[in-house]
């Protein structure tokens, strides 16, 4: 082989590399913006999930979490309103 035939040979390397690069870069921006988008995602479903938990606590400790008589005591007895209400946040 020749020194010209050996930088050819680079040459066509060096293309192939950064056409690799070029797809791997394309790829990279979007995984990044489907981790972002998951990302988001999540914490809508954690504020979410957190939210419900705050709604079913306040329930078991005697109160109203329905919107009629939010924050008011139950007295003990069970709300159907409250109860219907849990059941939409969990679906």
């Amino acid at each position: 082989m020749t020194l010209r035939q050996d930088m050819l040979m680079v040459e066509e390397e060096l293309n192939r590399l950064l056409t690799t690069m070029q797809e791997l870069r394309i790829r990279v921006d979007a995984l990044e913006v489907q981790n972002s988008r998951l990302l988001e995602r999540l914490m809508n479903q954690n504020v979410q999930d957190e939210g419900t938990e705050n709604l079913t606590s306040l329930y078991n400790e005697g109160f109203h979490i329905c919107p009629m008589h939010y924050g008011q005591n139950r007295e003990g007895e069970e709300c159907l309103f409250c109860l219907s209400f849990l059941k939409g946040e969990n679906q």
